[in-house]
């Protein structure tokens, strides 16, 4: 369980403290004032490959290149390190490295060449190193991925690291549909988990009663039609609610992180989805870190954990001040009394 986090020097963060994370944790706030930026950090400061900020990038649409290396440093200054410490327990920093490797020594074909930008360096708080890489991007054919080198560092104790914080799943506006519902789908049903996802797809089509997938195309059988209907068919709502929950059924998931949760929902759908959600993840050791602009959305959620008896959940108010973020903790009953009360999270 992810329980704090320090961010120093990311985007828009000089520095912010964010701790009391419980398992579902809202960021809320006007545009501008760091929600997603803060996702970012969390994301990026569980053990992994050192790749995550470059994959954060891509979530938004932008492209890393040597000549906008700067724009993940606080105010652009790569002479201070970005920082993020996680439970008091690890720290990654990340800083600029300049060098870049073509392909066969040549500059001819500028679309195939691997920079290597940033060098990472976690380490336990009592300074000892535990992971040493060097991160970039690979262009090749006009497409930017990030890369890692091979003459990465890793304790023993680093494995033990990415044991302890599992794997995560990142969702955003961007990144929707990315993860493959139809392989998903299909690794369910040849692992004889169809009933769990039907059971999702009730609380938005009742008249569901099958589903297969080859890997590429889900196709759904409806009472009463002839034949297997494919999931397009049935709107964006089912597909986008389904790219979120079909991830809870990775057994080694622990945490997941959704920007924008409301984007492709209808809101006459955030009570089911919000039902759903909960339902589903109640007794797996998974923690949320959501952001949202929908009034909406949040007060179904707080409703729907009312009926379920699960107080486990916690919301930020993010609010940029002159150039400084500031955030207000909202414990449980806080926040349910805030939302009684009529208060619309678009407004500060």
């Amino acid at each position: 369980m992810i329980e704090k986090i320090r961010i120093k020097n990311y985007r828009g963060i000089k520095s912010l403290e964010i701790d009391n994370l419980k398992k579902y944790n809202f960021f809320i706030g006007n545009n501008g004032s760091s929600k997603t930026t803060s996702l970012e950090a969390i994301f990026s400061a569980i053990p992994n490959d050192g790749s995550a900020i470059v994959l954060m990038a891509n979530s938004r649409g932008m492209q890393v290149k040597l000549n906008n290396n700067n724009s993940f440093f606080y105010n652009s200054n790569i002479n201070d390190n970005i920082e993020f410490t996680l439970n008091d327990d690890i720290t990654t920093k990340i800083s600029v490295k300049n060098t870049t490797y073509v392909n066969n020594n040549s500059l001819v074909n500028l679309n195939s060449y691997k920079q290597f930008l940033y060098n990472v360096l976690v380490a336990k708080n009592d300074n000892e190193i535990l992971f040493k890489s060097n991160i970039g991007i690979d262009v090749s054919n006009n497409t930017i991925s990030p890369i890692k080198d091979e003459t990465e560092k890793k304790l023993p104790e680093w494995e033990e690291y990415i044991e302890k914080y599992g794997r995560c799943f990142w969702i955003s506006p961007l990144t929707k549909y990315q993860y493959g519902i139809a392989q998903i789908t299909k690794e369910m049903i040849e692992n004889k988990k169809k009933e769990y996802i039907l059971k999702a797809i009730e609380f938005f089509e009742e008249d569901i009663d099958d589903i297969v997938s080859d890997g590429t195309e889900v196709l759904l059988s409806k009472k009463g039609v002839g034949k297997m209907l494919p999931l397009s068919s049935f709107g964006g709502g089912l597909s986008s609610a389904l790219d979120i929950i079909t991830c809870l059924f990775y057994d080694e998931i622990t945490s997941i992180f959704i920007d924008e949760v409301e984007t492709g929902l209808h809101y006459t759908n955030f009570p089911k989805f919000c039902e759903v959600l909960i339902e589903i993840s109640t007794n797996k050791n998974i923690q949320f870190f959501i952001t949202t602009h929908s009034d909406e959305f949040l007060k179904d959620f707080y409703n729907i954990s009312v009926k379920k008896r699960n107080e486990d959940i916690t919301t930020y108010r993010f609010q940029k001040i002159d150039s400084d973020i500031k955030i207000v903790y909202y414990p449980y009953e806080r926040a349910i009394g805030a939302l009684k009360d009529g208060w619309d999270i678009r407004w500060l």
